[in-house]
C-alpha cells in the first residue's frame, strides 16, 4: 500500500480510496509517490481538498474491490462499453497506444484482428485491448493465455511458448528494460496500434459520491489542462523521461 499525501489549506481533508497496479512509466510502486499518473491525481485531489490513498492490486482485483465499494475509483483504465456497466470514466488523463510485442527474429505483419489467428497470444487478466480485440477474445476466435501479472507476458515471450504479446508501448519498453537489461533487444514491437485509448479514472457507478468526485476532479484536471500540465505529461511518457515530470502550481 502507497499513500500520496498532499494536505490543503483544511484541517482534516477528505480521503480518496484509488486502486491501481505497478505499471510504469505511469504507476511506479518504487517510487515514494506512486509515479507520475498518482502525482498527478493527487495534485488535482489537493486542489479539490482531498488527499488519495492508493492501494496495488492485480487489475481484476481492483474492480472486484470497486464494485463492492471497498475502493472510490480505480487508475489507470481505459473507458471500454464493458467497464460503464459498473463504472463513471472520468476526463482523459494521457492516452496509451497498445502494440503487439513479438520477438526480433520472428517475422510478422498484420492488418486485421483475423491476421491474428493462429498466433499464440498472451494476455493480462483485466485488461481491455479495444473492442475488436475483445470481441474476438470474448468469441473465442484468438488463442490466448491470460496471465495475472503484467510481466508474464514478457516471460513467456522471451521463452517462446508465446508468438504476440499485446502491451502499452510505453509500459512495454519500460517492462523489457527492468526484466530483461541484457538482451531485452531480442523483443520488439509491430509498429501498427492495436488500440489507442486514452486513460482515465474510474469511479464506482452506484456510489452515493462517486457524482460529485467526478465533477469536481473532472472540474481540477480541467485546470491542470489549461496549464499545460497534461501536455507536458504525455510528453515525458511518450520520451521516457515521466519520473521527471512534475505537475506546476496552479
Amino acid at each position: 500500500m502507497l499513500c500520496a499525501m498532499f494536505l490543503p489549506l483544511q484541517a482534516e481533508p477528505r480521503q480518496v480510496r484509488i486502486g491501481t497496479g505497478d505499471w510504469a512509466p505511469y504507476v511506479d510502486q518504487q517510487q515514494g509517490d506512486g509515479g507520475a499518473l498518482p502525482r498527478l491525481v493527487s495534485a488535482v485531489f489537493a486542489e479539490a481538498g482531498y488527499q488519495v490513498e492508493y492501494f496495488f492490486h492485480p487489475w481484476d482485483r481492483n474492480v472486484l474491490l470497486l464494485q463492492q465499494g471497498q475502493l472510490h475509483a480505480i487508475m489507470p483504465y481505459s473507458c471500454s462499453p464493458s467497464r460503464l456497466n459498473y463504472g463513471l470514466c472520468s476526463d482523459p488523463l494521457v492516452r496509451g497506444e497498445l502494440v503487439l510485442f513479438h520477438r526480433r527474429e520472428r517475422s510478422f505483419d498484420w492488418e486485421r484482428i483475423e491476421d491474428l489467428q493462429g498466433y499464440r497470444i498472451g494476455t493480462t487478466l483485466g485488461y481491455s485491448y479495444g473492442l475488436l480485440f475483445d470481441e474476438a477474445l470474448r468469441d473465442g476466435r484468438l488463442s490466448v493465455r491470460q496471465g495475472s501479472k503484467d510481466d508474464t507476458g514478457f516471460r513467456l515471450l522471451e521463452l517462446g511458448r508465446i508468438d504476440l504479446h499485446p502491451q502499452d508501448r510505453a509500459v512495454g519498453y519500460a517492462m523489457l528494460r527492468r526484466l530483461f537489461p541484457i538482451d531485452g533487444g531480442s523483443i520488439t514491437h509491430h509498429p501498427r496500434y492495436l488500440n489507442s485509448e486514452s486513460l482515465r479514472l474510474l469511479f464506482r457507478r452506484d456510489h452515493p459520491e462517486s457524482a460529485e468526485l467526478l465533477r469536481l476532479f473532472n472540474a481540477h484536471l480541467r485546470r491542470f489542462a489549461q496549464n499545460g500540465d497534461l501536455q507536458r505529461l504525455q510528453q515525458a511518457v511518450n520520451s521516457g523521461n515521466a519520473d521527471d515530470w512534475q505537475p506546476g502550481k496552479l
